[in-house]
């Protein structure tokens, strides 16, 4: 657990290096606890309108979906062969990658991250921090609510109880919250997000390649099925992307005020950048 740790810090300092470095836009001058309410306004705002996102999807995107469902659907034959031979094949070298992903795909350790690299951009006011840990935020959140509610609703059996991937029992606890798998969800909703935000090419390959190691860990420890790990990512990825789209029109709509003020031909609308 203590090297987990230390990596996890030295990812926030290197993403620290990397800010002050590729950070070029005009800062806002905002106090410091401006700086806070500001982005924690904008969080809000992101996450509402990502969870209000599919009543505005068209045509394309409701395909997409039904895609992504065909797709799982037919991963779903895989499911129990796939259970079968994990099971029947542990190894010591998997059971350090299992507790890798375990680790990449949990909540406590996602939000200190995030805090991290928010707390550090407001500090030192830097917006490429700042806007990265708002969407960070913004997008595992509403991908851990989604797949919080998934998981009751469907009550899908885990691979460990042994009743089989067609076993179904909503609100029935723990044991039937195979779909979706939540450790993925959250990996891809951050990493995607990272990715997105470096340019440097190494780095993006690190960030898509961490949730694929959540993903194989959580069906080799029959926590969940080859198809909770397609949805999960599909559901991650989608929030992620949407998070992407809304939060810059969200902070430059933010960022601007119109206000009733004198102007050079007498009293009128004025359009205000903060």
């Amino acid at each position: 657990m203590k090297k987990y740790i230390y990596c996890y810090f030295l990812t926030v300092l290197s993403l620290t290096c990397y800010a002050q470095q590729s950070d070029s836009t005009a800062k806002l001058k905002q106090p410091f606890f401006k700086r806070i309410t500001f982005d924690a306004s904008n969080t809000g705002l992101t996450i509402i309108k990502t969870y209000a996102r599919p009543f505005h999807w068209k045509k394309q995107d409701w395909m997409k979906f039904g895609g992504v469902l065909v797709i799982s659907a037919g991963a779903s034959f895989l499911d129990d062969p796939m259970y079968k031979y994990f099971r029947d094949h542990p190894t010591g070298p998997m059971d350090e990658f299992a507790s890798v992903g375990d680790f990449l795909g949990q909540p406590e350790h996602n939000y200190p991250f995030m805090l991290a690299v928010w707390g550090s951009g407001v500090i030192i006011n830097n917006d490429w921090l700042r806007d990265t840990g708002v969407m960070l935020f913004a997008s595992v959140t509403t991908s851990g609510l989604i797949q919080t509610g998934l998981k009751e609703l469907t009550g899908r059996a885990r691979p460990s109880t042994g009743e089989g991937p067609h076993s179904f029992d909503p609100f029935s606890g723990p044991s039937y919250h195979s779909f979706p798998s939540g450790h993925t969800m959250l990996a891809l909703a951050s990493a995607w997000i990272l990715a997105h935000q470096v340019n440097f090419m190494p780095l993006k390959i690190a960030f898509y390649a961490l949730p694929i190691v959540t993903g194989i860990s959580r069906v080799y420890v029959g926590a969940h099925w080859f198809s909770d790990i397609l949805l999960g990512s599909a559901l991650g990825i989608a929030c992620a992307e949407t998070v992407l789209r809304l939060y810059p029109k969200i902070k430059r709509n933010k960022n601007a005020a119109l206000s009733f003020g004198p102007t050079s031909s007498g009293l009128g609308l004025v359009y205000k950048f903060k």
